[in-house]
Parts: C-alpha cells; structure tokens; sequence
C-alpha cells in the first residue's frame, strides 16, 4: 500500500514536536473554498468523511499523537482563539485578548456561557488547566513561552509571558481545550480514548486509527449544528479512498492529493485544495566528515535534481516546484530570488571543486508518512547521474522520529515541512538552534538571529521573514523540491465545509456543514 505525501501532518506535528512553533503553521495558498448556491441550510443527515490520517489519540491534547489526528479535531474541540486563512486573529473562546505594554503578559477575556460536552462549564479554571498541559507538554511551540498562566476572575486569565513571540496567537488558535472535569474524575489515559470538547458534535464511538463518530451536541455555543452526526473514517490508500467515495460510500475523501484525485477532479468533482508543507531534503551537515558538510556539495544536489520533471510526471497538477522555503503567494515567498535550474555539468563541477570528482556513495533516509515514494526515487536517480550513488532507507513514523531526534550520519533526511502561507516563523523554526529536531542540520547562530528577529516584531513583518528565508537559500540549508497540496473530493450535495479557511488545514467548519440531498 503506497503513502502519498502527506504533509502538515507532519508538516504540522513536526512543527508541534519542536517545542518552538505553533501548531497552526499548514495553510493554503490556491485554496478553493466550499461555496454553495443550493439555497438555505437544511438540517439533518449523516456526513461521511474518510481521510489518510484519522485519530489515535482523540482527547487528550498533552499528547503529541493528538496533533497528527486528521480533520476530525474542529468536530469535537474548539481553540480559544481563531485564526482566518490570511492569518487574522478572531475572538472564540476567548473574546478578547491584551497584551501588556512591556509584553511580559497577555490577558484573555473569557466567552460567557460555553460547555462541554459532559455539562461542565469554560471558565477560567479549565482554561488555566488547558494552558498548564500545553506548557507541561510542549506540544504547542509558542507555549515554551509562557512562563505560567493566573486566574483573574472567573472569566479572565493572564498568560505571563518569559518573552513576546508573534507565533503566540497561533498558538492559541491551535489551542483545542478539553473538560478539566472529565480529567479529574477519568485521568489521562481515558480522555486518549473520549473526546470531551467544546465543539458541535459530540463523541459517539471511536476505534483507534479506524473510524470515529460524533453526534450533534445541541448544548454547542456556537448554535446547533445542521447535520445529525459525522463519521470520520481512515482509509491510508488513495486508491482505495478514491474508490470508496465514487461508490457512494463516503461524501468527502481527503488526503494528500494523487493520481486518484486528479482522476476524480476529471469526472467533474470538486476539489478543495491548497499547498500545506515542502517537500525537502535535510543535509547532514554537523557532521565534519559528512560531505553534506560542504556547501558547494549541497548545492550540487539542488542543481542535480530536476525539480520541474517531478513535478510534471507525479504531481498531476497538485504540487509546485520550489527552491526557497515559502509557499508560493505566502507573503514571505521572495518572487524574484534566482532559481537553482537543473543542470548536471554544473553539479559535477560543484562536486569536483568540493573534492569529490567521482562522486561518493550516501543514502537518502524517506521519512516515508510524509514522503511520496516515486518522488525520492526520481531523486535517487537523478542523483546518481551526477556521481552520488544513494541508497534509500525507508524508515517509518517511529524510527524516522529517532532520526530526527538521535540525528544521521553521510546522509540526507527526506520529508515534508511546512511552509506556511501566513506567519511563515513556525516553519522556519525548524532550522533553528533551539530545535530539538533535525539534529545533524548545522544551525547556525546567523540563521537563528535573522529568525529571533522576526519572531520577536510585535506584528508578523514579512521582510523581517524574507531574510531568514533568503539566508536559507544563499547557504543551501536545506534543500526545497515542490511545494505539497493537500485537499478533500467533495459530493456536490455536501455544502458550507469551510475546508482552507483557516490557517490549520485541519480545521473545517462542521458545525456549519449541510447536505442538500
């Protein structure tokens, strides 16, 4: 069964796991949202969603398998703050938000009259629990900036801050709050099996990495929802995915988008669609004995690889190729930095003026939950025409973790990043110093300070970005392919899905969803 490239997720959770960044980094740049003509909203009905990824852990958000649950997140939980497409930050939870003149706290202000799904209230000592389990798990990155979090009143909460990052409202619209009562009397290890949100549905029935339903929660804040239920269903082949949808079995299939999306765009369905992450390939250059350590052997392997023949061949329309680390039409993408074109003469020639004139032998490590297989194998290939004979060590979630953790030695690490379309800052703190991931990449002090900079601005300022994102380019830092789409095939009775319209691509509007059929 192939894996398709798949992204945010672990765009999204390797963006999680850092400990640095907000897990609301993937989002769309050519997103087509779900609009509808079908005139009003009825209720009723039973949506049926199969997507690759589906829920291991579904209630439990100190957990870092939470952050890689697929779409059915938005289903049961809401974040305390909301984050648009564009990257506008909008009350939820919370209605209102101050941050303190020295930026040493931020204050939230509490919506009134909000329960969870077994009855208890959203205040501000579940919200204060919320936040303490973020801070302890370090799950959300922005969180390794908040020092503590203080009860005011019932309804207000201060966030007392070691130091202002501009990705800290990310985090917070990343922030999917649990019942602080159903902790206490259930501990930890029931809420990884039951969902108790905030959010329009409630959770009926959950199998681990199979299927999870929900049912319409009337008591939701935000008013009731339209449909009765919503099952989610995880089907990992697109194949497979693609077939059980044009028979009628499932109203939305989702997944990185293949072959078979594109077959099923051909037959007039509808695709919702946006880039979520970059593709890239991570040098081992710490190490001093690497020959990734050079840079003129790492640009050797940007000018070998045809990035626009991968693309062509295997990207059916859905992906793009990059040489920079932004997402095409983010604000951060620099539109007019030179591109590395294919051209072998010119990588034998970095090859032999970095020392290696017949080339050496390495190996590429696929991260193979995040990476498509016949794409590193074109790499592979067009590697080898220029003298770098590599091996492909496919590794799956787990040991690709250790690698990323442990580090790896004469080798390059394939796998997919986020690049972001709004705060471009949770990606790139990838590359960081204080990332405790992607050990063997040299971090520089230099890149670390451009990126400090940016993080540090009171607003996201994209040229503050660019910078970090040009020194990333100018140093073969890492080595961008294509931009990566993600997406959902969707019935035309299914209406009002809110799919890319938030910066999460996880995030959808299901409480708004209806069918029309």
């Amino acid at each position: 069964m192939k894996k398709q490239l798949f992204g945010v997720i672990l765009a999204l959770i390797l963006i999680c796991l850092t400990g640095l960044t907000a897990c609301t980094s993937s989002t769309t740049t050519s997103a087509t949202t779900s609009t509808t003509n079908a005139g009003t909203p009825k209720s009723g009905g039973t949506l049926k969603l199969a997507d690759a990824i589906g829920p291991h852990n579904v209630g439990w958000p100190g957990d870092t398998m939470f952050g890689i649950a697929g779409p059915f997140q938005t289903v049961f939980f809401d974040p305390i703050l909301k984050e648009d497409a564009q990257g506008n930050i909008k009350a939820n939870l919370a209605t209102q938000w101050q941050l303190s003149s020295d930026m040493k706290s931020l204050t939230l202000t509490l919506r009134k009259g909000v329960k969870f799904h077994d009855g208890s209230d959203w205040n501000a000592a579940a919200c204060k629990f919320n936040i303490d389990v973020f801070i302890k798990a370090k799950t959300v990155a922005a969180y390794a900036n908040i020092s503590s979090a203080d009860i005011i009143d019932d309804y207000t909460v201060r966030l007392n801050l070691t130091n202002f990052v501009n990705t800290l409202y990310d985090g917070l619209a990343s922030t999917l709050v649990v019942s602080k009562a159903a902790y206490d009397k259930n501990g930890q290890d029931w809420m990884t099996t039951h969902a108790v949100g905030t959010g329009p549905f409630k959770m009926d029935s959950f199998t681990p990495d199979v299927s999870v339903r929900g049912v319409r929660f009337d008591d939701y804040w935000g008013g009731k929802a339209y449909l009765d239920a919503i099952e989610l269903t995880t089907i990992t082949d697109p194949t497979t995915r693609a077939s059980a949808f044009e028979a009628g079995n499932e109203d939305i299939a989702g997944g990185d988008l293949s072959k078979s999306e594109y077959d099923l765009k051909q037959k007039g369905f509808q695709v919702i669609n946006g880039y979520i992450s970059v593709y890239c390939l991570i040098p081992d250059s710490k190490n001093t004995d690497s020959p990734f350590a050079s840079p003129k052997v790492r640009q050797a392997v940007s000018y070998a690889i045809d990035r626009d023949a991968i693309v062509k061949s295997l990207g059916y329309g859905w992906w793009t190729a990059v040489d920079q680390f932004a997402l095409p039409g983010s604000p951060a993408y620099i539109s007019d930095l030179p591109t590395n074109p294919y051209n072998v003469d010119k990588a034998k020639q970095l090859l032999t003026d970095a020392g290696y004139p017949n080339g050496f032998t390495s190996s590429i490590i696929v991260d193979t939950f995040v990476s498509n297989r016949d794409a590193v194998t074109a790499m592979q290939g067009f590697l080898g025409k220029v003298g770098i004979k590599v091996d492909l060590n496919m590794a799956e979630m787990g040991p690709a973790v250790g690698y990323m953790v442990n580090g790896w030695h004469n080798a390059l690490f394939g796998a997919a990043r986020a690049g972001l379309i709004g705060n471009v800052n949770s990606g790139l703190a990838n590359w960081t110093n204080d990332s405790t991931w992607h050990s063997s990449l040299l971090k520089t002090p230099e890149f670390n300070q451009l990126y400090q900079t940016s993080l540090a601005s009171k607003q996201f300022d994209p040229a503050l970005a660019k910078k970090a994102i040009q020194y990333l380019y100018d140093n073969t830092t890492v080595i961008p392919i294509y931009a990566v789409s993600r997406g959902w095939v969707i019935e035309p009775y299914v209406h009002d899905t809110g799919f890319f319209t938030q910066q999460n691509f996880w995030y959808w509007e299901p409480g708004k969803t209806w069918l029309s059929k």
